[in-house]
């Protein structure tokens, strides 16, 4: 059986969303995957809300060369996206937002294609996510499971 586009894409979808569990230690109730690539950068976090509480990278782990391992290991699986949307003549999303319910196996993704973390826009992606990440706090998120 031939891999497909769809195949590819999921099956590194799938390994961002395996790292944050096991970086979580498999103790987060749902996971919140950020990832940015632009024409010449990516950048990746997460954050996870362990029982009610939103904790980022620095309360689920102390070690900080951990929390650059992770951080490292989530820009290459965004590296990856990027490369199969190139080998399949697909455009490359410039923004990906994960949400994956550890109990329920639910995942939600939303992407953007439009130059969103850039000097045109002068926004940068730890902008966006730290937004994110306060709009989940507070209960503005919309796109929660």
């Amino acid at each position: 059986m031939n891999k497909v586009f769809e195949d590819d894409f999921l099956d590194v979808q799938s390994r961002i969303i395996a790292l944050c569990v096991e970086f979580a230690d498999n103790k987060a109730d749902k996971v919140y995957a950020y990832g940015s690539i632009e024409e010449n950068s990516i950048s990746f976090n997460a954050f996870f809300n362990n029982g009610g509480q939103i904790k980022t990278t620095n309360n689920v782990v102390t070690d900080t060369d951990t929390i650059w391992d992770f951080l490292d290991l989530g820009e290459s699986d965004l590296e990856k996206i990027k490369e199969i949307c190139i080998h399949y003549g697909k455009p490359v999303p410039t923004e990906l937002k994960m949400i994956y319910d550890c109990k329920t196996g639910q995942i939600d993704t939303k992407y953007q294609y439009n130059s969103i973390c850039s000097a045109k826009t002068g926004i940068d992606s730890s902008e966006i996510f730290l937004k994110w990440l306060d709009e989940v706090r507070n209960g503005r998120d919309k796109t929660t499971l």
